[in-house]
Parts: structure tokens; C-alpha cells; sequence
């Protein structure tokens, strides 16, 4: 009598998933797929995606975007192969810390980067101040914002850490009797990497890639403020710029639809080589042996330090240079600098740049929405993970179901609730209700990466047994699996906190004077140059971050996604 009640409980478990995943993820895009090919509310037309097409200024975005794309992928998969073999291959003293500092670009918020380029990448930035006075130059050797080389760099910083997590994973696994053998038959370093190891680890190496180029092409943040101006805009910050600066939904929806065609090519790509046969096959039945990871020896030690000095400067530089800014105050007359944390001070008392709230209240705002976000993610992230686990069959189609929301922009989500908008009366429209909805929608599905694994592995066992004893499906769940999965919840909130209270992309399209974020401020202070206060707000934005870095970092292990 208990099996069929606990079957019964997961049909309806299961249905209130789909119907929650229709509801606040497929209805917005289905919202903006309908002004794509339902123009002005008429039948079924390709109007307004032969318009798109048509335009020469559309085409060269579209075309830029990919080239952008391209370009930044390479160089983080360049940038981050150096980091997966020593990770893999190699013990060395600080390589925790590697580990660790590679990370921290992954969950910092996209404006921290921006910031932190423009800080200290700057034409006036530390590094150009410093090359000038080595050199004795007059004006700054490296002159990389705004232009293609800093979002390049800011991409490949971004993004390097999927190359080493991923590809470091499957490489430290890869069955040595092969590269044994080519050895012991005279292969040298070289040979040995082209002919065995590449073989072997290219499903990873194109897997991140793939990921890495759906980032890189719905890049938003970055692009909207180290691309500078027109010549580098890209899809997203032309679907921007249509929905909310020109008005012009139907526009924005058709270059939408565009984008999610050309990424959900890639996010297959990911999925394939993931999923592939070689991806698996390459992995030996047991560990590589912690003995079989050499130290390096003295020739390579020399371009390891470089490289983590490398890595350092980087990942480090840009977010000790904003940390470094908030408290160094301009003397009045333009006789140097002094020491202040009045900008500090500035958070808890003054309304900047007339912006209709203080910086206190975007804080406030943004730990609010971070709160039900984590909430909301941690119900309906457990909730998939739970109905997703022992379903073989369908589990491939119920997969891509919950987890297409990471194959879409944030921008897209957030003009398809923009839509959504236009249905609810005045007091919904400036609460902040859409953007906590469209904040749990962008994070659940790290939450379920976390959680999923780690209920995969609770043995049946354990849940027959307590169900023959005359348990409920919830008396099993909350005695039995729930402190078996308490560690992987715990690292998918931080996760979801930490994605919430650094989102922008939706953010910007859904909010008003009153609902202004942390991320949301701080591209306003850019913007208006008070690049202090900007610095002040975006150590705070720091703090919380990694904050949830040392929660997921903490918990990691029993995940297996992060």
C-alpha cells in the first residue's frame, strides 16, 4: 500500500513542477516568441524576423556578436589549459590556492568585473599608473578599455575557470596505461600531448567551449560598458536598447528569438560532448593515484610561477584595485590623495546622484530579493531534484525541460517578464515581485546541479526500508533523504545568493526608481564617473560574494557540481 501512495505523491510532485517551470519560465519566453512571429497580435508571420535579417546594421551585430564570442572562447580556453594540466598532473605547494583563486571570477558578479577593469585596466588605472612611473612615460602604455582587447580580457577572465574545472576533471582521471606504454616506446613531451592526452580530453576541451561561447554571446554587463559605444554592441545589449531605450518590442523579441536559435546550437554542443562516449570511456575504473602526480620538475617550476603570478594579477588585481579605490579620497585642489572611508559613511546617510533611493536602500533592496530568491530556488531546485531522481526513461526530457532556463539569456527572460509587465495592474508592476521571480528562474537551476548528484546516490534501500515501516513519502523524505542532502542544499543557496544579489542583466529591464540593486547602482555610478562610491558599493558587493564563495567552496565536496 506504501509504494503506490509514495508513486501517486511523485505524479503530483511532478506536476506542480511543470506547472510552476511553465509558469515562470516558459510563459515569458513564450510571450516573447509570440511578438517575434505573431506580429501586432495577427497570424503567424516571419515579418519581423525577415526585418531583422534584412538590416545591415542587424547583420553586423549578429556577425560581431559570434566574432566576440569566438575570439573570447578561444583565449579562456587557452588561458585556462595551462591551469587544468597542472591541476591535474601536478603537486606543487599553493595548489589549493590555484584552485581556489581560479573560482573566484566564476561567481563574482559580471558589474565587479566591469568595475574592476575600469579601475584598474584604466587609461588612468593602477597598472598604467605604475607602467609610467617605471618608465617615466607621459601617457599610459596600455591603452585596453573600450575597445576589443578589454572584452576579450574581461571574457577570458570570466571564463577561464570552466576550462580548468572541467577539463582538469576529466584529465586527472584519463587511464595512464596509454601514455605509459608511448613512453616506454620513446615518445617525448610533445608527441605524448598531441597523439594520447589531446585525444583523450578534447570532449572536455570542446565541452567548455561551448559553454564558454553561449557566455561570451549572451555577455551583457561587460559589453554594455567596456565595448564604449556602437562599434562593439552585440545582440544583447541591442535587445536592450530596443525594449527599453527605443520601445521597440517586437524588434527586441525577434533579435531574442535569434539569439536563443544560435545558443541552443551550442548548448547541444556542450550536452553531446559531455555526454559523449569518448567523454566516458577515456575515464580509467579508478582514480589516477595520487603518487602518479609528479612535482614538476626545475625547467617547468619557473613557468608555473609565472603562470599562477599570471593567474594572480588577473583574477586578483582587479578586485583588490576596487577594494583599494573606496578608500583613497581625492585632496580638493588637486594635491594628491588621502586615506577616508567617508564613502563608507556616504551609504548610510545620502541619496546619490538623485537617484530616488540611498545606497543603504539598494543594499537593502538586494539582500531582500537575494532572501526569496534562495528560498524560492531551494524549494523548486529540491523539488526537480527530487522528481527527477529514478526517472531513466524520461529523465533526458524532464532534464532539458527544467534546465533550459540556463540556455537562456537572463536578458530574454527579462523581456519576456517585461511582457508579462504589461498584464498586471500599477501596485504589481513597481513591486519588486518579477524581478525575485525572474531572479529564482536564473538560480534554481544551480540549486538542482547541487542537489541532484548527491540524491542520485541515496541508496533505494533506505527509502523501501523506511517505507515499508509504514512511512509517508514526506516522513521518509524529511527523516531519511534530507539530512543526507542538507550540505549539497546549503552550497546551491550560497550559489543562488550569490547569483541573485550580482544579477543585472534581468534586473535592468524590470526595475524602477524604488527597486534599484547594488549592481543596478553601480553601473549608475559609473556611468555619472563617481567611481568612489562605485568602489564603496562594489567592496560591499565583495564581501557578500565571497561570503558565498566560502559556503559553496566549504560544501563543494559534496556536490560534485561545483
Amino acid at each position: 500500500m506504501q509504494l503506490p501512495t509514495k508513486k501517486r505523491s511523485n505524479y503530483i510532485l511532478l506536476l506542480t513542477a511543470l506547472f510552476f517551470i511553465i509558469l515562470l519560465f516558459y510563459l515569458p519566453l513564450s510571450l516573447v516568441f509570440k511578438s517575434a512571429l505573431f506580429p501586432k497580435g495577427g497570424g503567424f508571420s516571419l515579418k519581423n524576423m525577415a526585418d531583422v535579417m534584412s538590416s545591415s546594421y542587424n547583420r553586423h551585430i549578429i556577425l560581431f556578436t559570434i566574432f566576440q564570442a569566438t575570439v573570447s572562447t578561444l583565449f579562456a580556453v587557452l588561458l585556462g589549459l595551462p591551469g587544468a594540466w597542472l591541476l591535474a598532473t601536478k603537486n606543487f605547494p599553493g595548489k589549493k590556492i590555484l584552485k581556489a583563486v581560479s573560482s573566484v571570477p566564476f561567481v563574482l558578479p559580471s558589474i565587479l568585473v566591469v568595475l574592476g577593469f575600469v579601475i584598474f585596466f584604466g587609461n588612468n588605472g593602477y597598472l598604467n599608473r605604475l607602467l609610467m612611473g617605471v618608465t617615466g612615460l607621459e601617457k599610459p602604455p596600455l591603452r585596453i578599455l573600450y575597445s576589443m582587447k578589454a572584452i576579450i580580457l574581461a571574457h577570458g577572465f570570466y571564463n577561464f575557470p570552466i576550462v580548468i574545472r572541467l577539463v582538469s576533471s576529466l584529465w586527472e582521471k584519463l587511464d595512464p596505461s596509454l601514455a605509459n606504454a608511448a613512453m616506454t616506446m620513446g615518445a617525448g613531451r610533445v608527441r605524448l600531448f598531441f597523439t594520447i592526452t589531446l585525444p583523450q580530453i578534447l570532449p572536455a576541451v570542446l565541452a567548455s567551449a561551448a559553454l564558454i561561447f553561449v557566455f561570451c554571446f549572451t555577455s551583457f554587463a561587460i559589453i554594455l560598458v567596456l565595448g564604449g559605444g556602437p562599434a562593439f554592441t552585440t545582440l544583447e545589449v541591442e535587445i536592450y536598447r530596443q525594449a527599453r531605450i527605443s520601445l521597440n518590442m517586437e524588434a527586441a523579441a525577434a533579435l531574442s528569438l535569434t539569439g536563443i536559435l544560435i545558443t541552443l546550437v551550442f548548448v547541444y554542443l556542450n550536452v553531446h560532448f559531455q555526454s559523449s562516449r569518448n567523454y566516458h570511456e577515456n575515464i580509467a575504473n579508478t582514480d589516477y593515484f595520487q603518487e602518479q602526480r609528479k612535482a614538476p620538475g626545475k625547467i617547468f617550476k619557473w613557468g608555473i610561477l609565472l603562470y599562477i603570478l599570471f593567474i594572480a594579477l588577473l583574477v586578483a588585481a582587479p578586485v583588490i584595485s576596487v577594494i583599494t579605490k573606496s578608500f583613497i579620497i581625492p585632496i580638493a585642489g588637486g594635491a594628491g590623495f588621502d586615506f577616508s572611508s567617508s564613502a563608507y559613511s556616504d551609504i548610510f546617510r545620502r541619496s546619490t546622484a538623485n537617484y530616488g533611493i540611498t545606497l543603504l536602500e539598494a543594499i537593502g533592496n538586494s539582500i531582500s530579493y537575494a532572501f526569496y530568491t534562495v528560498i524560492f530556488s531551494i524549494l523548486f531546485g529540491t523539488l526537480i531534484s527530487y522528481v527527477l531522481k529514478g526517472r531513466e526513461k524520461a529523465s533526458a526530457i524532464l532534464d532539458t525541460l527544467f534546465m533550459l532556463p540556463l540556455s537562456v539569456s537572463s536578458v530574454i527572460l527579462g523581456l519576456g517578464y517585461l511582457k508579462i509587465m504589461n498584464y498586471l495592474n500599477e501596485p504589481l508592476r513597481s513591486s519588486p515581485v518579477l524581478i525575485i521571480l525572474a531572479h529564482t528562474v536564473i538560480a534554481f537551476p544551480f540549486v538542482t546541479r547541487a542537489v541532484k548528484p548527491v540524491m542520485d546516490k541515496i541508496k533505494p534501500e533506505l527509502i523501501h526500508a523506511a517505507l515499508s515501516l509504514g512511512e509517508t513519502p514526506l516522513r521518509v523524505f524529511i527523516t531519511v533523504e534530507l539530512p543526507l542532502i542538507k550540505s549539497a542544499i546549503f552550497a546551491g543557496a550560497a550559489f543562488a545568493f550569490a547569483i541573485s544579489i550580482g544579477e543585472m542583466n534581468a534586473t535592468i529591464l524590470l526595475s524602477s526608481e524604488n527597486t534599484l540593486t547594488i549592481p543596478l547602482m553601480i553601473y549608475r555610478l559609473i556611468g555619472s564617473y563617481n567611481f568612489i562610491a562605485a568602489c564603496a558599493l562594489g567592496t560591499v558587493l565583495i564581501i557578500f560574494t565571497f561570503l558565498s564563495f566560502i559556503i559553496m567552496d566549504y560544501f563543494g565536496s559534496d556536490t560534485g557540481g561545483f
